[in-house]
C-alpha cells in the first residue's frame, strides 16, 4: 500500500466516523417530536439508529479486512438473493410481508423490514466487476455494454411496477456510473441514456399516478401550495429560515409536525434549519472527502475487479446524496431517497457502511 493510498484510507475512515456523529446529531433532534408521537419516547428512534450503526460498523470491519476474493466469491449470491427479493415484494404485494407503505410496496418486512433494492445495487456492482475482469464480457462492445446494463435493467423493470421511481433512477445512475468507470465507449453510454431516458419519460406519461402529479408539482414550483407541493415547500421554509448560522441545535420548527419524514427524507432541511448555510456546506465538504478518498482508493486498487468495484459502491453513496440533497431543495420531485450515514433507516445506514467496508478491503488486500 502507498502513501498516498494509506492516507486516503486513513482519510475515508476518519470522514465517515465524523459523519456518523452528524447523523446522531441530526437524528436525535430531527426524530424528537415523531418518536414522542409514536412511542411515546423522544429518544426511541435514536436508540434504533444508534443500533443500526453498531451493526453497519460492525459489517463494515468485517469487510474492511477482506479480499477482493471473498468479494468475488459472494457477488452472483448477493446479486440473486437481492433480485429474489425484490420480486418477493410483487409476489406478496400488499399482504404483512410486503407492505404497502407511502404509495409503494418496495419495503420486504421478515420481522425486520429491508429494502431489497438497496442490496441489489451493492450485488450488481460486485457481479458486473466480476464479469469484466474475467474476461466474460467486452465492455469496449456494445453488446457487452447490454450484456452489464441487462443485470440492472431486469431488477428496475420489478421495482418501476412496484412503484418505485425514486430506486429505479438510482440503480440506472449507478449503471451508467460502473460502465464508464469500467471502460465503456462514450458513444455506447450516450445511445444507452437516450433510450433510457425516452423509455423513462414514456414510462411515466403512461401511468396516471402520484409520481406523474409530483412531477408537475415540481415543475409549477410554489404555485401548488399543499398535497403533491407539500414536502418542497417545507423544505424550502426549514433551509430558507435557517439563515447563515442556523437556528441552533434543537431548535428546528419545521420537524414539530411540518415537515414529513423530517429524520429520514427530510433530515438535510433540518440540519440546513439548526446549523444554517455554514452547517449544511461543512456537511457536503464532508462528504466530498469521503467521496475523494474513496475514489482514489478504488483508482489505486491493483486490479480491475478492485477498481470497479471502488467505483461502483463510491457511485452508490454519491447517488444517494445528490439525490437527497435535490429533493431537499426542489430541484427534483419529492422521492424518498434518505441521506447516506445520517439519516435514520436500517438499510440505507448498512449499505452504507458496507460499501464503505468494501473500498477499504479491496484496497487493502490483493484481489486474487
Amino acid at each position: 500500500m502507498t502513501d498516498s493510498t494509506a492516507m486516503a484510507r486513513k482519510l475515508l475512515i476518519g470522514t465517515t466516523v465524523v459523519i456518523l456523529v452528524v447523523g446522531i446529531l441530526a437524528v436525535g433532534t430531527a426524530s424528537s417530536f415523531y418518536s414522542l408521537r409514536d412511542t411515546h419516547s423522544d429518544a426511541t428512534y435514536l436508540r434504533n439508529h444508534l443500533i443500526r450503526i453498531v451493526f453497519g460498523i460492525a459489517a463494515c470491519a468485517v469487510l474492511s479486512f477482506r479480499s477482493g476474493t471473498f468479494f468475488k466469491r459472494i457477488a452472483l449470491p448477493v446479486y440473486i438473493l437481492s433480485f429474489l427479493a425484490i420480486v418477493a415484494t410483487l409476489v406478496f404485494k400488499e399482504t404483512q410481508y410486503a407492505p404497502r407503505i407511502n404509495g409503494s410496496v418496495r419495503w420486504l418486512d421478515l420481522g425486520i423490514r429491508i429494502l431489497p433494492s438497496d442490496f441489489m445495487r451493492f450485488g450488481f456492482v460486485l457481479v458486473s466487476a466480476l464479469l469484466i475482469s474475467n474476461g466474460t464480457v467486452d465492455i469496449r462492445t456494445f453488446k457487452g455494454v447490454l450484456a452489464v446494463a441487462s443485470l440492472a435493467l431486469v431488477p428496475s423493470v420489478f421495482t418501476m411496477i412496484q412503484p418505485d421511481l425514486s430506486g429505479t433512477a438510482f440503480t440506472l445512475f449507478v449503471m451508467l456510473i460502473v460502465l464508464f468507470v469500467a471502460g465503456a465507449k462514450f458513444s455506447h453510454l450516450l445511445i444507452l441514456m437516450s433510450a433510457l431516458l425516452l423509455l423513462g419519460a414514456g414510462a411515466v406519461l403512461v401511468r396516471d399516478d402520484y409520481q406523474l402529479n409530483r412531477i408537475k408539482a415540481s415543475l409549477q414550483g410554489d404555485s401548488l401550495e399543499q398535497d403533491d407541493n407539500y414536502q418542497t415547500l417545507q423544505a424550502r421554509i426549514a433551509l430558507g429560515s435557517g439563515g447563515f448560522y442556523g437556528r441552533g441545535l434543537g431548535q428546528s420548527r419545521q420537524k414539530r409536525g411540518f415537515l414529513p419524514e423530517a429524520y429520514t427524507d427530510f433530515i438535510l432541511a433540518v440540519i440546513g434549519e439548526e446549523s444554517g448555510f455554514l452547517g449544511t456546506t461543512v456537511v457536503m465538504m464532508l462528504f466530498f472527502l469521503l467521496f475523494s478518498s474513496a475514489l482514489w482508493m478504488s483508482k489505486s486498487a491493483s486490479s480491475s475487479f478492485g477498481a470497479v468495484v471502488g467505483g461502483g459502491v463510491t457511485a452508490i453513496l454519491i447517488t444517494g446524496v445528490m439525490i437527497h440533497t435535490m429533493v431537499n431543495s426542489g430541484v427534483i420531485p419529492v422521492t424518498g431517497m434518505p441521506l447516506p450515514l445520517i439519516s435514520w433507516g436500517g438499510t440505507s445506514m448498512m449499505v452504507s457502511l458496507i460499501s464503505i467496508g468494501t473500498v477499504l478491503g479491496i484496497s487493502k488486500r490483493s484481489p486474487a
